[in-house]
Formats: structure tokens, sequence, C-alpha cells
């Protein structure tokens, strides 16, 4: 029997060099130190373009050893998209370039242009064979899910196959989910097991496809793969032993001796967690609990989700995916543009389930941040202030856009009319890359650990999940409106921070999510968007008219733009009035910081500030600095706006934004109340 390895090694554009080191040094490094000693095993490598750019640059040592262990014939190079794309969301000329950008810096490495590529998260859809073929790609491997799901049996995919779209032709290998579990997990007499079993059924190959991280970085792996049990060597001197009977090979070795099973047209589909991942979150859950139940018999039939359905998910991807999609098409013709589009195309930062970066804030930041280099790229040179009106997420809905030179405001006009994006060029900071705190499936878990714990008294919840500090239960809020700013609260007169904290505030007035209607005033040297809702105002035995508006000015050459509301009606009872602002600043810790006329405070303060009219956020990791300026002081409601999130590493809480909310009282009974701010944006300067 035949056995075809490939692992997989992968970093997200954007993540942080620490992070590249660790991995490095825990599972990059040390795998390949091993194979070193094992001259007559076969592997097949992929490195994603960001990995492998800075392997190039901070690892030569490492590279030498690639090529040597390439030149001995021990290493295929496979291909993929350069920045880790899912070519599926992709224009398909961008498909095409992201492959030709890899296969060329394989090439210019290694001396030999790949022939198979890593397909970003075997998220498959039948119209990528054309895509891949027409970049020069003659194989690529996915998960066993793919062909079950249209009918095949374990004991016929032992093989490859061949598929075409319009005309062009892709051979495709099966990797096997069993032995994903089973590699390197399980002890190399199970493994051994494994194999024996695939070689009884008739196995002609057996393939294994995965992430190379779980060889030393994924939790506990180090100590049992490499320092301690010594895994991997074992596996490796096992193949050895047992080589006359299992023999490893690389896929072009595969198909130069053997034909391709049959000919198949799959699906769209990926591996099967993943089909989990995209679900709706109560659905997610329903899902995992009948995939994971006793009765296995139809499992191959059991169909999950859509990776698309991540767009819908998540808005926050999906505003990234649609900016990303119409920038592509404007860089057209500008290369250096086109290069910052590639990289915010790394899919990562589009999608969550245990791995997936959309709840990592710096994921986020790196995907936004190439955006908008992109976007300074095409930009006029000299000064200019321009502003649209049109549906520019997809969504049915118009949305508003102003910018110049120094900043973008975007603005959700059937949900408050808010300011759901707000970028500051000379720093490349989308300030409002925030994320809502959303209910997920797995925070069950969170939950019946803690209610275990209480039962019996004696669990913790690191007895039942792995868990970075105690209390997680405690972050278990969930937002009904989008994290955005100049959210137009009408509050009672008994609102609490903590009730607002929770999401629990009952507010009489309706202006969260309701739609404003819009008109755009355009001048020479200025754009002014005028945002208006006739509301209502609930009381005991009806409701109440209450209007709002509010007029947003932007001037050309500045980071700053001005808003003046005005809020009318025949409310007789007074209100508190809050208009929130959240700001994304990818972490709150180091010298990130709050400072009003009152004193400076950390952005992870909960509590009601004293009235100021004058707030600064300083942030020198992203190199902004937001000033907020009152007309008139204002008490400010503030707190960190934090999610549990689940990893390879377990449960954990994440900085999303500091919520910051000036509150007025509000009685109309005097006549109309006025109320002004400008928001103003500056590069940080020393604390």
């Amino acid at each position: 029997m035949k056995l075809i390895i490939c692992i997989h090694n992968h970093q997200p554009v954007g993540n942080m060099d620490h992070i590249l080191e660790e991995a490095y040094t825990r599972s990059y490094m040390p795998f390949f130190s091993v194979l070193k000693d094992f001259p007559d095993i076969k592997i097949n490598i992929h490195f994603t373009g960001f990995l492998f750019e800075w392997l190039t640059e901070n690892k030569p040592e490492y590279m030498g050893l690639l090529k040597d262990l390439h030149d001995r014939g021990q290493l295929e190079v496979i291909s993929g998209g350069m920045y880790e794309p899912i070519l599926a969301l992709l224009p398909e000329d961008d498909a095409r370039a992201q492959i030709k950008l890899h296969l060329d810096l394989m090439e210019k490495t290694f001396g030999a242009r790949p022939r198979g590529m890593w397909l970003a998260e075997r998220v498959y859809e039948p119209q990528l064979p054309k895509v891949m073929a027409r970049a020069g790609i003659e194989y690529t491997v996915i998960d066993d899910n793919h062909f079950k799901s249209v009918g095949l049996r374990e004991d016929e995919l032992y093989g490859y196959f061949i598929t075409e779209a319009d005309g062009e032709r892709l051979f495709i290998f099966p990797g096997s989910e069993l032995l994903r579990y089973v590699i390197p997990f399980k002890s190399i007499e199970t493994v051994n097991e494994s194999f024996r079993n695939m070689a009884a059924a008739g196995a002609d190959v057996a393939i294994f496809a995965d992430d190379g991280e779980k060889f030393g970085l994924w939790p506990g792996t180090f100590d049992y793969v490499y320092d301690k049990e010594h895994w991997l060597e074992s596996f490796f001197r096992y193949l050895s032993d047992n080589a006359e009977w299992l023999q490893t090979v690389t896929f072009s070795d595969y198909m130069a001796a053997v034909p391709p099973m049959g000919r198949i047209y799959l699906p769209c589909e990926s591996y099967r967690e993943m089909e989990e991942w995209c679900l709706p979150a109560p659905r997610a859950r329903e899902y995992s609990e009948l995939l994971h139940s006793e009765d296995l018999e139809y499992r191959d039939f059991l169909k999950g989700g859509y990776y698309r359905h991540f767009l819908v998910k998540y808005s926050e991807s999906n505003d990234m995916h649609k900016r990303m999609m119409r920038l592509s098409k404007a860089a057209k013709m500008n290369p250096g543009a086109k290069r910052h589009v590639y990289m915010a195309q790394a899919n990562d930062s589009y999608w969550h389930g245990v791995f997936g970066g959309l709840y990592l804030p710096h994921l986020r930041g790196s995907v936004w941040r190439h955006l908008i280099e992109a976007a300074k790229l095409l930009d006029p040179k000299k000064p200019f202030v321009k502003g649209y009106i049109e549906d520019i997420n997809l969504d049915g809905y118009d949305e508003a856009v102003i910018r110049n030179n120094e900043m973008e405001a975007s603005f959700r006009l059937r949900e408050g009319g808010v300011l759901y994006g707000l970028d500051y060029k000379p720093s490349s900071v989308n300030i409002m890359a925030t994320l809502k705190r959303r209910y997920e499936g797995y925070h069950e878990k969170i939950r019946e650990a803690v209610s275990q714990s209480s039962a019996d008294g004696t669990k913790t919840i690191h007895d039942m999940v792995m868990a970075k500090e105690e209390g997680l239960d405690r972050f278990l809020h969930y937002d009904w409106y989008r994290r955005a700013s100049l959210v137009d609260h009408v509050l009672g007169m008994d609102a609490t921070l903590e009730a607002f904290y929770r999401c629990e505030c009952v507010e009489p007035g309706d202006f969260v999510m309701e739609p404003y209607t819009a008109e755009m005033e355009k001048g020479k040297r200025a754009v002014e968007l005028l945002l208006r809702r006739d509301g209502h105002f609930r009381i005991a035995d009806g409701v109440l008219p209450l209007s709002i508006s509010k007029r947003i000015s932007v001037g050309e050459g500045a980071a700053e733009f001005t808003v003046d509301y005005d809020l009318t009606g025949d409310v007789d009872v007074p209100f508190v009035f809050g208009i929130e602002f959240n700001f994304a600043f990818l972490g709150s810790g180091g010298d990130r910081y709050l400072e009003t006329e009152g004193g400076r405070y950390p952005l992870t303060l909960q509590e009601i500030l004293g009235p100021a009219a004058n707030l600064r956020f300083h942030d020198p990791y992203q190199n902004i600095e937001v000033f907020l300026e009152l007309g008139e002081a204002a008490e400010l409601w503030t707190f960190p706006v934090e999610v549990v999130s689940l990893s390879e590493n377990g449960f954990e809480r994440n900085y999303q934004s500091t919520m910051v909310m000036p509150v007025w009282r509000v009685d109309l009974a005097g006549g109309p109340r006025k109320i002004s701010l400008k928001v103003r944006m500056d590069e940080a300067r020393q604390a």
C-alpha cells in the first residue's frame, strides 16, 4: 500500500511575529529536523505565501534544509493561493493570479514549478477545476467528505479521480478524515491498526492531508510529538521499518504509476467541521449533536452548512468581503494596489469556528489595513471630498459613504443611520472594525460546566472545558444591534449602565435598528449627509411622536467631521438620550487609554464618568488618536466590548472595542433639543 503524506503549514497575513516564531520553534523546524534523519520517507509540503516569505526573510538555515530535502527527492512542493484565500469568494482573475504568484515563488525557490495545490479550508465549488487548471494546476487534495456526499463509500476512495469544468481537467485526491483524527493524536499501535485495516479493505493508497501545526503547536502536542514521547520520530521509524508493505510516495509518484479511478463531479463542500461552523449558531449545535450521536450508520448523508453563509452569519465579514470586491475591480490596472487587495483576501478573518480569525481583532485589522492601503493608491493626489449613496454591501439597502484624502466614513441607513466604518488613511486603520457580541453554540459548554460546578461543588470550569480564566460565563452577553457609532439611544430615566452593558435596557425610543432617510448635499469642498427618522416614544398607553435628525459634515483634506443633532416631538416626559460610539483598538493593554478632563482611564473600564466635553483615545500601536469634542459636557458611560470565543487553545475572552456614550437628560417640554459634536483623528503623539 502507498501512503501519501501532505503537510499544510499556514500563518495568516497580519499574524504577529512572536506567534510565527513560536510556530517555527515548536512545529516547523522540529518536523523537518526529524524528517532529515529518515531519507527514505517522502512527503508533500505546502507553505502559504505570507508564512513562506517570513521564513525566507528570517530563517535562512531552515530554507536551506528545505532545499536540501527537496533536492534529494524527499519533498514534493505543492502550491496554493499566495495569501491563502478562499478561491470561491474571489473574482476569477484574482484567484488565478494568487495561484500564479505562489507558483512563481515556489519555482524561484526550488527550481521546479509545482503541479498540485492546497485548496484553502478545502472549500470546493464546481467551477474551481476551471480556475485551477487555467492557472496551471493539475491536481488538488480535499477531504473524503466531499466524495461521500455524492454517495461514495469509504472503500471506494482509495485512489484519485478526474473532474472538469467547462472542459478544463483537474485530478482530485480524497484525504482521509479518519487519518486526520488518528495522526498524530493516537499511539503508533493505533496508527498501524488503521493502516492494516485499510490494506485489508483493499486500499491501494492511504492519504493523510492536514495542518502542520498539529505537530507541535497545538496545545499539548509539542511534548509528545517531540520533547518527551518523540511521537514523530517513532512514526517515521515505523514507516521505515514497514516499507516492505507500506511505502510513502508523493502525489506525482502515485499519478505516474496509477491511473485515476474514474470521473466525478462534486458539489459545494468543505470538511465536515467547517460545515458545522458555518451554520447559524443554534442549528450548528443541533447538527453537532446529531453528528456525534451513537447512531453513525447514516453519517455520510448528513449535510451541514455552506461556507458562503459566513457572509450572512457575520455582517462584519460581509463588509470586508464587499469592500475587497469593489477594490479588486478598481485596482485592475494598479499592481501595487492589487497586491494589497490580494493580502486582504487572506481567508482567516472572514470566518469563525474552532479556527478562523474573525474573532481576532489583529487579523481583521490586517484585512482593513491592506484594503485602506489599496484605496490610498487609487485616490486622487490633490485634495478632494466625495460622497455617494448606494448598496455597497449588496444587502438590498443603500449605505452612504463620504471620503476625502484623510478619511472614509460609511453609514448604515437601514439600521439607525449609524457610522459603521471609519478609515483613518494616514495610519491605514479602520477604527470602526468592531465585532458585536453574538451567541455561539459552544457557549452552552461553558454554561453546562458552571451548572455542574454549582450542583456538586467540586468541579470547576477547567474540569469540563479548556478555559484561559475562570468565570467566563459572566461575559456571555449578546448584542441585539451592530456595535457601531452614532447609535441613537432613547432611554428611560431609570436606565442603568449595568443593564445597558448586558443589553437588557428597555428602550422607549425606536431608533437603534430602524431605518433613517438620507439626503446628501455635495459642494466643491464639503459633503453633508442629513439623516432623519420620524420615530416613536413608547408610553404605558400608547406612543408619542419623536423625531431625530443628524447632519454630518465632511470637508476636504481633514480627518474630521461634525454632527449636529435635532430632537423634536410631542414627548411630554423627560428621557435619557445617549449617542453611542465604539472604537476598535486591537487590544486594551499597554499604553492605550481614554482621557477626559477628569483624568486618564484604561480602555477596559466599566464605569460612569463625570461630565466632560473633550475625550481623547490614544493608541500608539495603530498610530492613531481619536478625539470626541462635545458641544456641551455630558456624563459618559463606558465599558469594554468583549466576546467569549473558542480556538484550538480553548475558551478565551477577546477585547473587541471600547464603548463610550455621552448621555444627556432631555425634556422636550421646553422645545426642540440641539446637540453638536465633532470627531477628529490624528496620528498618535507622545503620551
